[in-house]
C-alpha cells in the first residue's frame, strides 16, 4: 500500500510538470507572437513615415525649380524684349530742350520713340554726377518729382496728374523733373541716362541710351 501511493504521487507530480511545462511553452509561443506582430507594425510604420517625407521633399524640390525656371524665362524674356528696343527709345538733344538748370537745380530731358510697335509703360531716369546717381521714374501717374512740359504747361508737380508717354502719335515727349533736393548749381547733373520699362512694370536691365548733360543759366 505504501509503495503504490509513493508511485501514485510521484505519477502525479510529473503530470503537472509536463502540464507547467507545456502552458510555459505556450506562453512563449505567444509572447514570440506578439513580439513578432509588433516589429511588423513599427516597420509598416517607417515605411509610412519614409514615404511620406519624400513625397514631401520631392514637393519642396519642385516648387523650388519651378521658381527657378519661371525666373529664368521671364529674365530671357525680358532681355529678348529689351533687345529689340535699341535704338527706339533715346534721349532728344537737337532742339536743346535736355539740360539742367543751375537757377532751379531742375532737370529737362526729351525722350523720343520710334514708330515700332511696342509697349512702353514708363521710363526710368538716371541723373548722375561725381557725387553719385539718382533714378526718377516716369509713369502714366506722376509722382511729385516729374512735370510734362508743353506749350501751356506750368509745372506744379502735383501727384496724380496723368502724364503722356512717348506714343506713336506723340513720339516725342518733354519732361521736367525737380531734381533740386539730390542736385544743385554746385553739384550740377553731369549725365543722363534712360532705361524704358515695358508692360508689367517690367525694366531693362541696361541703359537704351545716355548722354552728357548740359546746363543752363
Amino acid at each position: 500500500m505504501i509503495i503504490r501511493k509513493k508511485s501514485n504521487s510521484r505519477s502525479h507530480f510529473n503530470i503537472i510538470q509536463k502540464r507547467l511545462k507545456c502552458k510555459r511553452s505556450d506562453s512563449r509561443a505567444d509572447f514570440e507572437n506578439m513580439n513578432g506582430i509588433l516589429l511588423k507594425s513599427t516597420r509598416s510604420q517607417s515605411e509610412v513615415i519614409t514615404t511620406v517625407l519624400l513625397v514631401l521633399i520631392g514637393i519642396v524640390a519642385v516648387g523650388l525649380l519651378s521658381a527657378f525656371v519661371i525666373n529664368f524665362v521671364r529674365n530671357n524674356l525680358q532681355s529678348s524684349d529689351c533687345l529689340g528696343l535699341q535704338g527706339q527709345v533715346t534721349i532728344g538733344t537737337d532742339d536743346a530742350m535736355t539740360f539742367f538748370n543751375l537757377s532751379s537745380s531742375r532737370s529737362r530731358v526729351v525722350i523720343e520713340r520710334t514708330q515700332k510697335d511696342f509697349n512702353l509703360s514708363g521710363v526710368n531716369v538716371i541723373l548722375e554726377n561725381d557725387g553719385g546717381a539718382k533714378s526718377y521714374k516716369i509713369r502714366a501717374v506722376n509722382s511729385n518729382e516729374i512735370c510734362q512740359i508743353s506749350s501751356s504747361t506750368v509745372c506744379n508737380y502735383t501727384k496724380g496728374n496723368d502724364i503722356i508717354l512717348p506714343g506713336t502719335s506723340n513720339p516725342k515727349v518733354t519732361y521736367e523733373i525737380n531734381s533740386s533736393s539730390d542736385f544743385s548749381s554746385s553739384n550740377p547733373v553731369k549725365k543722363i541716362s534712360i532705361i524704358p520699362v515695358l508692360k508689367g512694370e517690367v525694366a531693362c536691365t541696361e541703359a537704351m541710351d545716355e548722354k552728357t548733360m548740359p546746363t543752363y543759366p
